[in-house]
This record gives structure tokens, sequence and C-alpha cells, in this order.
């Protein structure tokens, strides 16, 4: 059960994303929720399961979202958190099973008001940290 302040929360947070035009587009964009996708990893026969937060198969994207209590801070601290190797295991899986090359995005909010809003931003990796992504999870 949600607190009345706990949902007065949500509901800023939910705005702060809306108030994004790219944040509402992935919100309000047909696709998947939590569907798991299945393949079978090429170069060790293994099979393996990622389930994004969302997917919009239309244009393929894949979007996983995030919360901080530190925006600033997950700039620098997604090697820590192993991020870039959720974006390359989440990418080559879709790849695998669709044949595309998906667009991966973190959906990240602060849990932390700046001037009665929750900052939002959509983050996207470099190549560079997906291919650091693919080596570590190999």
């Amino acid at each position: 059960m949600l607190t009345a302040e706990e949902g007065r929360k949500i509901e800023l947070m939910y705005q702060s994303v809306m108030a994004l035009p790219l944040g509402q587009w992935l919100v309000e964009s047909a696709g998947y929720a939590e569907s798991s996708v299945y393949w079978e990893d090429p170069e060790t026969g293994i099979l393996c399961r990622c389930r994004p937060d969302k997917i919009i198969p239309e244009f393929h994207w894949i979007m996983d979202v995030k919360t901080t209590a530190d925006i600033q801070r997950f700039r620098t601290a997604y090697y820590d958190y192993r991020y870039h190797v959720q974006d390359a295991f989440y990418s080559d899986g879709y790849r695998a099973q669709f044949g595309e090359i998906p667009t991966f995005v973190f959906l990240v909010a602060s849990t932390t008001a700046e001037c009665g809003r929750y900052p939002v931003e959509i983050f996207m990796m470099g190549e560079d940290a997906k291919l650091a992504g693919q080596r570590e999870y190999r």
C-alpha cells in the first residue's frame, strides 16, 4: 500500500518523465513491457534470456528504466553498476532474436526533486561501452 506522500512523489516523477519529449515518446509508444527475449548464444550455444522494461519493435528500441538519488553520478557510475554489460547483453539478444541492431536507452529518473521536479535524462551508451560490456559478459 502506498502512502499519500509516496503517491504524490510517483505522480511528480511521472510528470517529469512526460515533460521530456523523448521520455513521453518512450512511455507512450506501442511496444512490449517486461517481455522476455530468448536466444541461443552463437558462440557458446547457451540459452540466454533478457527482460527489457520495454521493447518498441516498430523502431527497434529497447528501454530500461532506472532511478537514482544523484543523476549526475549516474553519468559516471554506469560501469560500477555494470549497465554497459546490460546494454550489450540485451542488444545482442535482440539482434539474435529479431535480426536488427536495436537502439538501447536508459530512461533515468532522479528520486531527488530539484525545483519542484524530478530530473529525468535519457542515456545512450557509446560503442566503446558496448564493446566493453560484450567482453565482460563473454
